[in-house]
């Protein structure tokens, strides 16, 4: 930003600033990715150019298209009256402001601009056509996406790409993976789509089976596919395989990670109960952002590290980074688990007072799972009732297991109940109401239950674990037997169980 500063000052005084090459280069400067804070300095200096280009306009479009796409869109509005014309290049960028406006207005918008396109003989050019799958795609127009697609004269991997893409986040991953298996051809983003789908789908199992595939295609991982990966074994816990990826990382990049690469692997370690190696990879980080940070708290607080927790905060505040509302879930749930009431209520007031970040709902559930953990049942109800807004199924569930714990009965069942009402069909709430009426010794009522769920036909989920074997993650669900070694895998644990009881 200081850079592009200077170089504008040095083109007024030369009496450069309307010359389109030196224009270019500065608006070039300005627009790099994630660097919104200069937002209204660039509009600024938009406004006072004299005859903006198509290719100025371009680069606005494509700064604007991620960072305030509304914004976006209204500049086209006055290059649309003003001129100069639209080229091949600058329905893309719109078209892509337009995915990422959400409630309809974006596609509508889109629709609009594809029938522009057409109109300007630009509805034929690649990227375009590319832009208008991803469009309807993230508006779940995929009947809309596929004609697009099958209108097309000539699709490279980016066409296919982008229609895997759209099945895998906003319609069925199976209908994604059939699509990603008909491509002619693959690439690297094309297997990072996959991947990230399924991990977004939480089918991590199978984002590490594609990632393997990949790797024996030859094809060198990208850091969406490692961050994607990454996460899948955060979720599986599969410690091994976390450890071979960062290895594999470190190998193939001599320099530093990047802040999001960084994020992932802490909280991975974390979740995977390697503290050791998620400190690790927080200090070799040589720029700490609010992710690391707030990974870092996360993962103190899931190891219940609340003295190390409120230490580190208080580096992070003291290092200039800013926190923001999600690393206040990660603090205040780091309360909760080590106990801290009173440092819990303090930093939730301080959000407001110090770092001007309005509580939301999340926080507000944070503070009753905090009393309610501490058996403050009754103050727990009370600050749900001050609460400015309904308490949601999150709040409430907090409130029920608290009441289970500490063995209140009467909010117990009020919480319950408005649960049940909220999800009938849940049977882990009617087994959390069923256990805190056992650990009584209310029988009649545990019976009561059993019977209201079996009239609204609810049924407990089956528990499963996961083992992991050489790398490879194995899922077991009570009674299922699709695997394919499920009558070894019974007989051999029967004889552990067999010589576990003889040897007693």
């Amino acid at each position: 930003m200081q850079e592009a500063k200077l170089l504008h000052a040095r083109l007024i005084i030369l009496g450069l600033i309307q010359q389109e090459l030196h224009l270019r280069n500065l608006i070039k400067t300005l627009t790099t990715p994630n660097n919104t804070s200069s937002l209204t300095y660039t509009h600024l200096i938009f406004d006072q150019i004299q005859h903006p280009s198509t290719y100025i306009y371009n680069t606005m479009f494509r700064f604007y298209a991620t960072s305030d796409p509304h914004q976006a869109l209204q500049l086209y509005e006055k290059m649309h009256q003003l001129g100069p014309p639209p080229d091949n290049y600058t329905f893309p960028f719109l078209l892509k402001a337009c995915s990422n406006i959400a409630n309809g207005a974006g596609l509508r918008k889109g629709q609009e601009l594809h029938c522009q396109a057409l109109k300007l003989g630009f509805g034929s050019v690649i990227y375009v056509q590319n832009s208008l799958i991803y469009l309807y795609g993230s508006n779940c127009e995929m009947g809309m996406a596929n004609r697009v697609f099958d209108e097309m004269g000539y699709r490279d991997v980016a066409t296919w790409t982008t229609l895997v893409t759209c099945y895998a986040n906003f319609c069925e991953i199976e209908l994604a993976r059939h699509m990603f298996d008909e491509m002619p051809k693959r690439n690297v983003v094309s297997y990072s789509a996959m991947i990230a789908g399924y991990v977004r789908r939480n089918q991590f199992v199978e984002g590490l089976g594609l990632f393997r595939e990949m790797l024996r295609a030859k094809m060198e991982p990208n850091d969406s596919t490692m961050v994607s990966v990454i996460c899948a074994c955060a979720n599986l816990g599969t410690l091994n395989m976390g450890r071979w990826i960062h290895s594999y990382m470190r190998q193939k990049k001599t320099g530093q990670f990047d802040s999001r690469t960084n994020t992932a692997l802490i909280d991975m370690f974390f979740k995977c109960g390697s503290i050791k190696n998620a400190m690790r990879v927080f200090q070799e980080a040589k720029e700490k952002y609010v992710g690391e940070w707030t990974a870092m708290l996360s993962g103190l607080a899931m190891h219940g590290l609340g003295e190390q927790l409120i230490e580190a905060f208080e580096d992070m505040v003291s290092s200039g980074v800013k926190p923001n509302s999600v690393t206040f879930v990660a603090l205040l749930s780091g309360c909760t688990h080590a106990g801290l009431v009173s440092a819990g209520l303090k930093h939730f007031d301080r959000m407001k007072s110090d770092f001007r970040i309005e509580p939301s709902i999340a926080h507000f559930g944070c503070v009753v799972d905090l009393l309610g953990r501490a058996g403050m049942i009754e103050a727990a109800l009370q600050f749900i009732r001050d609460m400015p807004f309904e308490a949601n199924a999150a709040i409430w569930g907090a409130l029920l297991n608290a009441c289970r714990v500490h063995k209140n009965v009467k909010i117990g069942e009020l919480a319950a109940r408005w649960l049940i009402n909220d999800e009938p069909w849940n049977g882990a709430l009617y087994m959390t109401l069923m256990g805190l009426y056992s650990d009584i010794g209310k029988l009649d009522k545990v019976t009561k239950v059993k019977g209201e769920m079996k009239d609204v036909g609810c049924r407990k989920n089956p528990g499963c674990s996961l083992i992991e074997v050489n790398g490879v993650c194995y899922e077991f669900v009570v009674g299922d037997m699709s695997q394919a070694c499920i009558f070894e895998i019974c007989l051999n644990l029967g004889k552990i169980i067999m010589d576990y009881n003889e040897n007693r």
